[in-house]
């Protein structure tokens, strides 16, 4: 299992009780993605971006729920898939490694909520020339229909590390208006985004304070492991084992999500290979005691 990047996210309530304030911070997590993908440039930036609106998403995911988030853009040609867990790890993975021009995009958002193999909610939103901003805006309106406000941005350093990744989302609940809404909060995400990060850490939304609900850490993490990967070889068989064995003289497996790679040396195939003989040679033994009683009784 790859394990590495700490961010946080708080879940708070603003107005009264009657506006909800989720902030995150994933300048960690983001840069882990970008040093396992091997991102630069625009690459870097936008995969950063959607790794924090899937988490701001992810508010109302929890135990052994996961959201996944699923952007294929047309202009520019990219693809970001993303996985956020209710304990707070996360792992993600954005296609190509390299884009130039804007932030913006175009094409298909989808949302998934699912349990194990259970799916609990799917959304789905078109993304109109917007940055990742503008396209979970969308999304919560046309989708979820949810009167809110987002900021969110990721910004590189001189190394072409990510410096920054965070955001803020505020959304109205039904207590209040939409115009006291509009009037409270309208302008509350403006400014400076170091500014608005600065505040919210000090309990504050523009000019509105806000009570935090809880504080969990996000942190990247991906589920593979060695064993995993040994499991997957011998589901294929001892035939699939032996012919890698005799071909290639070891397995090799990268991980989609991580790009950790994993070696099975000859050694590993020769012992998996010899545990498959004996688990086949067990069973054949075992067929053969129940061949023989049933024709016994015969």
């Amino acid at each position: 299992m790859s394990s590495a990047g700490v961010g946080r996210f708080v879940a708070a309530l603003a107005a009264e009780g009657r506006v909800r304030v989720m902030v995150v911070e994933a300048r960690a997590p983001a840069e882990e993605l970008r040093r396992r993908h091997e991102l630069s440039g625009r690459a870097a930036e936008i995969a950063a971006e959607g790794l924090v609106a899937s988490l701001l998403l992810s508010a109302h995911v929890k135990g052994e729920e996961r959201l996944t988030v699923n952007v294929r853009s047309e202009r520019p040609p990219f693809a970001f898939l993303a996985d956020v867990n209710g304990d707070g790890t996360l792992r993600a993975r954005f296609t190509p490694a390299w884009l130039h021009g804007e932030r913006s995009f175009a094409g298909i958002m989808s949302v998934l909520k699912s349990l194990g193999p259970r799916e609990l909610y799917r959304g789905v939103a078109e993304v109109r020339d917007e940055s990742f901003e503008g396209a979970l805006l969308r999304y919560l309106v046309t989708s979820q229909q949810v009167d809110g406000r987002v900021r969110l941005t990721a910004r590189l350093g001189p190394d072409g590390r990510v410096a920054m990744a965070g955001g803020i989302l505020v959304e109205r609940l039904p207590d209040l208006g939409p115009e006291e809404f509009g009037e409270r909060f309208g302008g509350a995400l403006a400014g400076d985004f170091e500014d608005l990060i600065t505040g919210a850490a000090f309990g504050m939304i523009g000019q509105e304070a806000y009570e935090v609900l809880g504080v969990r850490d996000v942190e990247y993490r991906c589920g593979c492991s060695r064993e995993r990967v040994v499991t997957m070889l011998r589901s294929l068989g001892a035939q699939e084992v032996a012919s890698l064995l005799a071909e290639q003289g070891q397995a090799e497996v990268t991980c989609h999500y991580c790009n950790e790679r994993y070696v099975i040396d000859a050694d590993g195939l020769s012992a998996l290979l010899l545990e498959l003989d004996r688990k086949s040679t067990r069973l054949n033994s075992s067929h053969l005691v129940i061949s023989y009683a049933v024709f016994c009784l015969k």
